[in-house]
C-alpha cells in the first residue's frame, strides 16, 4: 500500500494568526506515569525527590523524538535547582536541559536551556523557541562527576497558528456522548471489522499530563466528532502507545491500530483516509507523539467532513492507548469556481501558442521481474505503439532477477546479469524505451539480519550498483544508458525501507559516490537522480548528507510521487512539487527537472480506476503537472497487479489495463488521445471547474482539443452535461476540411461499462475477454453542429460528467 506523505513549504508562509496549543506534556514527578515518557539515555537513571527527579553524577534522560512542522514553536518551563557539581571535562558538562533539534531521526543541532555547575536555589525556566526543523528532542541530566541536578513541574507545548476543533483531546468529558462516541460493531470501507463497544474504556494516571487516556482492549473503534471542511489547512496529532497488538488471521499488514483522520462526504460516508499514526506495526510501542499536516485544498472536494477515528481493527488482540488528540483548523479555505451544469472552453489563439510537454510519456511499471509476464509484455507494448510511451520506471534488480551470484571473502562479486537481461532487453532493445531504474535493496549476500534494506557493507552495496551500471553501459551503450533517469530507492520513508534515516542517508550518498564513479570510469554523463518519492523532510535530509560529502552537485534530477484527485485533492499536485524545489534549493537545485514517478488518483483500491472517471482524472492531471513544468509524470501502473484478485477481470487496482489479457481501461484511452496532441500548444482558459482541456496546434494548422469534465465533487456521476468549445479562428477559412470526435464516456471507449452491462461476470465464468477489447477502442465520429461566430469555431457538445471527448479540426 503506497502512500503519500506532504508537509509543504507554505506552511512557513502563513499569515499571522492565534497560536494554539497542538500538544502538551504537563507532568509533576511525583505521579508515576512520568515513567511512561522519560526515558533513561545512560547512567543510573534519576530517583524521584519530592515533586521532582534527582540526577546524580554521570546520568541522563530523555523525552521522545517528537515530530513538528516548520512554522510550530515550542514552549518549555520547568523547576531547576542544582548543588555544585564538579564538570566531567569540559566546562559545559555539569547540570544541563538541552533541546535537540531533528530533520528525521538524525540531530543537526541542540540547544543549552538550561546549564550550571554552580549550586542554585529552585527557580523557574521559560523558553519559547520557533522551530524550522521536522522534529525535537527533550533531554536533560547530570553530565558532572560530582553533585545533584533536580528538574520538577515540566510543560513542554508545542503552538502552531489556528483553532484546536478537538474540545476534549484528553477524554475527560462524558465518553460516549460529548465528543467521543464507541462504535458497536460493523465493517469500515475495506471491510474490515470495528471491534465490539465493550473494549472501549477511559482511565486516568496512564500518561503524564492531566486528563484520562482512552484504552482500546481488544479491537474497538473510537471516533470523534465531524468537523466540516472547506478546504483548510489541518494539522492533526496525538499520543499514541500499544501494547502486545497481534493482527487477526488474515489481516492486511497494515490493519494493526492507530489513529486515523477519517474523510466524509455530504452524506457522511467515508471516502477517505490518512493513518496519523507512522508505521502501522503489531507489537509494542511505547507512547510517542504523531502528526499530519493537510495543506489548504489538499482533501478532494468531494469531502464535506473529517473525523478522528481511533482504532484497533477488528478480530485484533492486544491494548491501544491514546491522548491529547489535537484537530487545528488553519485559514477559512479556499472558494472554488464550481458549476457542473454547463460549461465553456475558450481556446487559442495560434499566435500565442507555446511550447507542448508531453508528460503524460511515462509510465510505473514497479518489479523488473514482471517483464517476463506475457500480459504485462502486451500492455507494455500498447502503451509504446498507441499511448506514446517513452520512458518506464521500473525498480527492484538485485532481488528478483538476482544478478549478484556470489561475493567472495575479499569483496570480489561474481555477476550472473541474464535474469536482469531477460527483462531489460524487452524494454530497451524490442521496445526502444527509455529508462528510469529504481535502485534499491541489496542482494541477498550483503543482507543484515534477513533485511533486504541495510546492508553489511555499504562499500560492497556501492561496487555491486556500479557492476550493474557498467554491465548497462556495455550492453546498451553510452547514448542509451545517458538518456536514462537514475532513481535511489523507492519511498524511503515508508515501510519500503527498514531502517532508520541515518542509514538511508549514507545509502544514498553510496548510490551517488558509485554512479560518479561509474562516470568517471566509464566516460558518461548520467541522469542521477534524487530518493523516489522522499517526502516529510527526508529529501532534504539526504541532500544535506551530499553536500557533507561533496556530491550534492551530481544530482541532475529530482523524483516525487503524487496521489490526489480521487480522495486526495488535486491541490497536491501544484503543492507537492513546489515542496519538492523548495527543498532543492538549499543546494542550488531549484531548476532542476522534476518527475512525478508515480501518480494516481489515489495510493488505494478505488472504483474510479476502472471507470470514465479514470480518463477524465488523467487528463486533468497532465493538464497541472504540464502548467506546473513537470518534466513527466509517470502514471502508476501499466497493469493491475498480476498475482493478486485474479477471479476478478475488474479489481478496481491502479493499471492502465486489466491483468487478464491486458483489457484497455477507459484512462488507457485518454492516455492514446493525450499522445496525439502535436505541435505547440494552445491557451485554455475554463468558464469553472470542472471543465478542463490541452489543445495543440501543428505545422499545418490541425487544431487538437482534448477535454475533461473530471469532477473531484461528484466522481461517481456521469449524467450529460453542455459544453462549448470556443476556437479562436481568426485569419483561417470558415470551411472545415477535418471535422472529428472522439469520445470515452459510459457508451464509447469504455471496457469497463460494456463489462458491467454484462452482468461483470467473474473471471471462472467468462475467461474470454474479446468483448471488452472491442468495447475499448476508440472510434472516430464526425463533428456537427458547429458554426463559425465574430472570428470564432463554436463547437457545442453534450458530454458526461467525468469524461474525455477529443475534437480535431482543420
Amino acid at each position: 500500500m503506497k502512500k503519500i506523505l506532504i508537509f509543504v513549504a507554505a506552511f512557513c508562509c502563513l499569515t499571522a494568526a492565534v497560536a494554539v496549543e497542538q500538544m502538551a506534556l504537563d507532568i509533576n514527578f511525583s505521579r508515576p506515569a512520568w515513567k511512561a515518557v522519560v526515558k533513561t539515555l545512560w547512567g543510573a537513571g534519576p530517583q524521584v525527590a519530592g515533586d521532582a527527579l534527582e540526577f546524580g553524577p554521570g546520568s541522563f534522560a530523555a523525552l521522545p523524538l517528537i515530530p513538528c512542522l516548520p512554522g510550530s514553536t515550542v514552549r518549555i518551563e520547568f523547576d531547576a535547582e542544582t548543588t555544585d557539581i564538579e564538570s566531567a571535562g569540559a566546562a559545559w558538562r555539569t547540570a544541563a536541559v538541552q533541546l535537540g533539534l531533528f530533520t528525521g531521526d538524525k540531530e543537526q543541532a541542540h540547544l543549552d536551556l538550561f546549564n550550571t555547575g554552580k549550586a542554585t536555589a529552585r527557580h523557574r525556566v521559560s523558553r519559547s523557541i520557533p522551530l524550522k526543523n521536522s522534529g525535537f528532542r527533550l533531554c536533560f541530566g547530570n553530565y558532572g562527576r560530582t553533585g545533584k541536578f533536580r528538574i520538577a513541574n515540566l510543560k513542554v507545548a508545542l503552538d502552531v497558528p489556528g483553532r484546536n476543533l478537538e474540545r476534549d483531546g484528553s477524554f475527560s468529558g462524558m465518553f460516549g456522548i460529548n465528543d467521543w462516541f464507541v462504535r458497536k460493531g460493523g465493517k469500515d470501507w475495506d471491510g474490515l471489522g470495528l471491534g465490539r463497544h465493550g473494549s472501549a474504556r477511559v482511565e486516568a494516571g496512564l500518561f503524564p499530563s492531566p486528563g484520562k487516556t482512552l484504552v482500546l482492549d481488544g479491537a474497538g473503534t473510537v471516533t470523534g466528532r465531524q468537523f466540516p471542511y472547506n478546504g483548510e489547512a489541518l494539522v492533526v496529532g496525538g499520543w499514541y502507545m500499544q501494547q502486545g497488538i497481534r493482527r487477526a488471521a488474515g489481516a492486511p499488514p497494515w490493519a494493526n491500530a492507530g489513529i486515523q483522520l477519517v474523510y466524509l462526504d455530504a452524506d457522511d460516508k467515508p471516502i477517505g483516509h490518512r493513518d496519523v499514526t507512522s508505521r502501522l506495526l503489531d507489537g509494542d510501542r511505547p507512547w510517542e507523539y504523531h502528526c499530519v499536516y493537510i495543506p489548504a485544498g489538499g482533501l478532494s472536494p468531494k469531502v464535506k467532513s473529517v473525523s478522528v477515528w481511533l482504532r484497533v481493527w477488528g478480530g485484533n488482540t492486544g491494548k491501544a492507548c491514546f491522548d491529547d488528540i489535537a484537530v487545528i483548523r488553519q485559514g477559512a479555505g479556499e472558494a472554488r469556481n464550481y458549476d457542473a451544469s454547463k460549461g465553456r472552453l475558450s481556446i487559442g489563439p495560434a499566435e500565442k501558442a507555446y511550447r507542448l510537454d508531453r508528460v503524460w510519456n511515462g509510465v510505473d511499471l514497479s518489479y523488473c521481474s514482471q517483464i517476463v509476464l506475457p500480459h504485462v509484455r502486451t500492455a507494455l507494448r500498447k502503451l509504446k505503439e498507441e499511448g506514446g510511451v517513452e520512458y518506464v520506471r521500473t525498480r527492484e534488480f538485485f532481488n528478483g532477477p538476482f544478478p549478484v551470484k556470489s561475493i567472495s571473502a575479499d569483496g570480489e562479486i561474481e555477476f550472473d546479469f541474464s535474469g536482469v537481461d531477460r527483462c531489460v532487453d524487452f524494454l530497451v532493445r524490442e521496445l526502444g524505451v527509455k529508462l528510469v531504474p529504481t535502485i534499491e535493496t541489496v542482494p541477498p549476500q550483503l543482507q543484515t539480519q534477513n533485511n533486504k534494506h541495510v546492508p553489511k557493507d555499504y562499500g560492497l552495496w556501492g561496487k555491486t550498483l556500479k557492476g550493474l551500471v557498467r554491465h548497462w553501459i556495455e550492453r546498451y551503450g553510452r547514448e542509451t544508458v545517458s538518456q536514462w533517469v537514475f532513481e535511489c530507492w523507492n519511498e524511503p520513508g515508508s515501510d519500503f525501507f527498514r531502517g532508520t534515516d541515518e542509514e538511508f542517508c549514507r545509502l544514498f550518498v553510496t548510490y551517488l559516490r558509485a554512479l560518479t564513479e561509474t562516470e568517471r570510469e566509464n566516460g558518461i554523463r548520467l541522469r542521477i537522480g534524487t530518493p523516489s518519492g522522499a517526502m516529510n523532510g527526508l529529501l532534504s535530509l539526504c541532500m544535506e548528507e551530499a553536500r557533507k560529502a561533496g556530491l550534492d552537485k551530481a544530482v541532475t534530477d529530482v523524483s516525487i510521487h503524487i496521489y490526489g484527485g480521487y480522495d486526495g485533492s488535486l491541490a497536491l499536485y501544484p503543492h507537492g512539487i513546489k515542496e519538492a524545489r523548495g527543498r532543492m534549493a538549499p543546494f542550488g537545485g531549484e531548476n532542476l527537472p522534476v518527475h512525478v514517478t508515480e501518480f494516481n488518483g489515489s495510493a488505494m483500491v478505488s472504483g474510479h480506476f476502472d471507470t470514465q472517471t479514470g480518463a477524465a482524472f488523467l487528463v486533468k492531471a497532465n493538464r497541472i503537472m504540464a502548467d506546473c513544468g513537470v518534466t513527466r509524470g509517470y502514471y502508476y501502473c501499466v497493469i493491475d497487479h498480476p498475482y493478486l484478485k485474479l477471479d476478478r477481470h475488474y479489481c478496481g487496482d491502479l493499471g492502465y489495463m486489466t491483468h487478464h489479457d491486458a483489457v484497455p481501461k477507459p484512462a488507457f484511452n485518454a492516455l492514446t488521445l493525450l499522445n496525439r496532441l502535436a505541435g505547440k500548444r494552445l491557451p485554455v482558459k475554463a468558464s469553472s471547474e470542472p471543465f478542463d482541456a490541452m489543445a495543440a496546434t501543428d505545422a499545418d494548422g490541425t487544431v487538437r482539443v482534448v477535454a475533461t469534465t473530471f469532477s473531484e465533487e461528484e466522481p461517481d456521476v456521469f449524467r450529460p452535461v453542455p459544453v462549448t468549445l470556443e476556437l479562436d479562428w481568426s485569419g483561417r477559412t470558415e470551411t472545415l476540411e477535418t471535422a472529428e470526435l472522439i469520445r470515452v464516456d459510459s457508451e464509447h471507449a469504455n471496457s469497463h461499462a460494456a463489462f458491467e452491462r454484462a452482468g461483470s461476470p467473474p473471471v471462472a465464468q467468462q475467461r474470454d475477454t474479446a468483448t471488452w477489447q472491442e468495447a475499448a477502442r476508440l472510434v472516430t465520429e464526425p463533428l456537427t453542429g458547429y458554426r463559425f461566430e465574430n472570428g470564432k469555431l463554436i463547437i457545442p457538445l453534450t458530454m458526461e460528467l467525468n469524461s474525455v471527448a477529443a475534437i480535431t479540426v482543420k
